[in-house]
């Protein structure tokens, strides 16, 4: 039964060849390898450039720019008044005060919770975490319930001779929408 598939196979290839004419296509390789050498010695024209690609840019962000733009003089300013910040960007977050900052939505489970918040004036949304600085300050996310958001501020009480600083909490609640509003 093998010997019989061995000699059907190489009846087949040997029709193969016959057919497509195999044994011209040694004698059109012994040509080409003529034609190539005979090539060499003539100089090679380059072909001719293909046309680059070009990004059209009219009305496309530029997919470089950062996405959250600082003023370096504000930046300045901030980092002037505050000692112990010269290592720490300030974002947006931060330029603005903790009420002007709109609590939208809050997404996780009991383990991991991220909220969102829309700056009121630019009207941009800012994700935050667990640890997440946030007003001038240097108010930090210290929790995020299913709820609401706190967070923790540290304020200086100017009135007694101690200066003793204090946590203040502010607790940020989601609204629900009401009926008949979008």
């Amino acid at each position: 039964m093998k010997r019989r598939h061995v000699i059907v196979c190489l009846a087949g290839g040997v029709l193969t060849l016959w057919l497509t004419g195999g044994t011209d296509a040694v004698l059109s390789r012994a040509a080409e390898v003529k034609a190539l050498s005979s090539a060499a010695t003539t100089p090679m024209v380059a072909p001719a450039a293909s046309q680059s690609y070009r990004r059209r840019t009219v009305g496309n962000p530029d997919p470089f720019r950062p996405f959250i733009e600082t003023d370096p003089e504000q930046m300045i300013k901030k980092l002037s008044k505050k000692k112990g910040r010269e290592g720490r960007p300030i974002s947006p977050l931060q330029l603005g005060e903790i009420g002007q900052f709109r609590l939208v939505g809050i997404a996780g489970d009991d383990k991991k919770r991220t909220a969102v918040v829309e700056d009121g004036i630019v009207k941009k949304f800012y994700s935050l975490f667990v640890g997440t600085y946030i007003g001038p300050n240097d108010g930090r996310v210290a929790e995020i319930l299913p709820d609401r958001v706190i967070v923790e501020e540290q304020v200086e009480d100017q009135t007694k001779k101690a200066k003793k600083a204090r946590t203040r909490r502010i607790i940020m609640t989601l609204h629900k929408e009401e009926e008949g509003k979008p």
